[in-house]
């Protein structure tokens, strides 16, 4: 599931770089970085980073070709909004592959299949789930965070193939770890500092505006 150390054809490694240097330009110029000046959030999402470079540190190994470790992706995305997300997760890729001494070529296919698509779907299922509920906090809890956590390991594992076939009990495993953290994590954010959650307003999902 992790290709950072995979030695990928260079029509892949180039292709990835063409789709992830204008993604991430974009999401850099569309972020909400008036937050920023705030001493709270700052640290908030820098410690989320920090913890997210910690959490891909710890991986698992099965075989030559195949290590996996939870993402984080819906989390960050659910916490600090989609664009913001994927700047973080961009300086999570670059810090791990230098701690990791990964092949520096493979770093935009790592972000676009690891950090990307996975927040892409959290964000997309919780905009998903605002449609068609009515707001209330523990649809946003178990819809938002719990199961938007556990989709986005299926989303990473669609993107690269290698996690099918026998190795698909590995994506379960993960996606229950994946869904369980996130949501954690989350509801504990949401119920002491909603504030540092972009995605969750105390007027809709609380007072149900």
């Amino acid at each position: 599931m992790d290709v950072a150390d995979l030695p990928l054809p260079f029509a892949w490694t180039l292709a990835g770089w063409i789709v992830a240097a204008p993604l991430l330009a974009w999401m850099a110029v569309r972020g909400d970085w008036s937050r920023c000046r705030e001493s709270g959030p700052t640290n908030a999402f820098l410690g989320a980073v920090f913890a997210l470079v910690v959490l891909w540190s710890v991986r698992g190994q099965v075989g030559p070709d195949f290590a996996f470790h939870l993402l984080g992706s819906a989390g960050l995305a659910l916490a600090a909004g989609l664009p913001r997300a994927l700047v973080g997760g961009a300086l999570v890729v670059a810090v791990t592959t230098l701690i990791r001494d990964a092949p520096p070529a493979n770093a935009a296919l790592v972000w676009l299949t690891m950090f990307a698509l996975p927040a892409a779907v959290a964000r997309g299922l919780l905009a998903g789930t605002e449609r068609l509920f009515p707001p209330n906090f523990f649809i946003y809890v178990f819809a938002g965070c719990f199961l938007g956590g556990a989709l986005t390991v299926f989303g990473a594992g669609r993107a690269f193939e290698l996690v099918f076939g026998e190795r698909a009990p590995f994506l379960l495993y993960l996606a229950f770890g994946e869904g369980t953290l996130t949501g954690m994590i989350l509801t504990l954010l949401v119920v002491y500092r909603p504030e540092w959650v972009a995605t969750f307003d105390d007027r809709r999902y609380l007072a149900g505006r």
